[in-house]
């Protein structure tokens, strides 16, 4: 006499969980495919792509991130020293990044990198957050922080300038987020670096 063993609808599942979790990895890994450019041009300087690296919090994939500089360069406080044209582009990867998160994480990076001077650059995020207000931030959108010894910081949306911050010292508090001793991530800092 023959047995006919039914399955189990456990192992059932247990196969149908799997072949979820895979395609969320491919969907996953899709999402995280935001590509930089080789290149951009400030005026009339062209930066090179030092290193690109994705930002992720809670699992998810926030953003990737790119530094470019007019040389390579792998020593961090070398480049957070520098007073010459360098940028930081961050390509938004997730829908969930909204307006307040990104300031949120903005400041948060800002209160690590700073220290104890943190209450010196409190003013001017306040003031990137009033520009920000009004800002709904998309999946694709594409931010820089381009420093220039004779302007200071700039933040862009898009390629439109929010607001222009002065001096050195805050672009290298603002570099120190990603590339400083105890950066936002360690993974992060390594790919920028072109580690």
């Amino acid at each position: 006499m023959h047995r006919i063993v039914v399955p189990q609808p456990r192992q059932r599942t247990h196969g149908l969980q799997r072949l979820c979790f895979i395609v969320m990895l491919l969907v996953g890994s899709m999402a995280t495919a935001a590509t930089l450019p080789e290149t951009i041009t400030v005026d009339d300087i062209t930066l090179t792509l030092n290193g690109e690296g994705q930002r992720n919090k809670y699992l998810m994939n926030v953003y990737v991130a790119g530094l470019y500089l007019q040389s390579r360069e792998q020593d961090a406080e070398e480049i957070i020293r520098r007073d010459e044209v360098q940028a930081v582009q961050l390509t938004i990867t997730s829908s969930r990044v909204t307006q307040k998160r990104f300031m949120d994480s903005i400041e948060d990076g800002f209160r690590k990198s700073a220290g104890d001077d943190y209450p010196d650059y409190a003013p001017f995020l306040a003031e990137l957050r009033e520009d920000m207000a009004d800002i709904d931030i998309k999946d694709g959108d594409v931010f820089r922080f381009i420093y220039r010894p004779d302007e200071g910081t700039r933040f862009l949306r898009n390629d439109e300038t929010l607001r222009v911050i002065e001096g050195l010292d805050f672009k290298q508090v603002l570099f120190g987020i990603y590339l400083g001793k105890d950066p936002v991530q360690d993974s992060l800092k390594r790919d920028m670096l072109g580690r």
